[in-house]
């Protein structure tokens, strides 16, 4: 889909579900943010609200977070399709109804929601969902891969989860141990200086890979 396309119902899903979101916690991120011409999906990253919504009295669903609710009743109103079943995944997968759009896809076109809960850091998962993530320029790779590996992850460290760990708060299985916090790292540009990398336009983002 071209890129003007893409942002009209990327824009329009941004607001829809803002208000079941922490407030400016709602970013468009991928191929969108990276302003490529020719979009093969939309990604939102967002941080929900953890609260669960009221109940309705006599409506027996129950929603865990406000954001579940909005997103049942995107489908309801055939705005969005469900392919991704289980709702307590941190990424939700829809296709989108483009008819309401006026607007067509040759293979359908899809929503990722990645959904950025605790342990989760916001700059963390800015910077991996903004990528690039392809075969040719993984940006996102070269983030999470430790220097002596090549990338840009100082030696020591780990992300997990979407957030940064040493590595003596890991066990075995690179899980974290009970009780420890990974690194504060709230903005995009927080975990960009962690790397060594400084602030790159999302557009400009390019794995730069060692070699020994």
């Amino acid at each position: 889909m071209n890129y003007k396309d893409a942002c009209l119902i990327a824009e329009d899903l941004k607001t829809l579900i803002q208000p079941a979101c922490e407030p400016g916690s709602v970013m468009i991120g991928g191929g969108i943010r990276r302003k490529k011409m020719d979009v093969h999906d939309i990604e939102i990253i967002a941080k929900p609200i953890l609260k669960p919504p009221v109940p309705v009295f006599g409506d027996p669903r129950t929603f865990l977070t406000p954001l579940d609710k909005k997103l049942y009743e995107l489908e309801m109103a055939k705005r969005l399709y469900s392919t991704s079943p289980n709702k307590g995944e941190k990424k939700k997968v829809y296709k989108i109804n483009l008819d309401y759009y006026g607007l067509q896809a040759l293979n359908g076109f899809n929503v990722e929601f990645y959904l950025c809960t605790p342990p989760a850091q916001w700059g963390v998962g800015i910077v991996i969902r903004t990528g690039p993530g392809s075969d040719e320029n993984n940006f996102s790779k070269f983030c999470l891969t430790q220097r002596s590996q090549g990338g840009a992850l100082p030696d020591g460290y780990r992300v997990r989860h979407l957030a940064v760990w040493s590595a003596d708060q890991l066990d075995a299985r690179f899980e974290p141990f009970k009780g420890e916090s990974p690194m504060e790292m709230p903005e995009e540009m927080d975990f960009l200086k962690f790397l060594g990398l400084g602030w790159i336009e999302p557009a400009a983002r390019h794995a730069g890979w060692k070699t020994r």
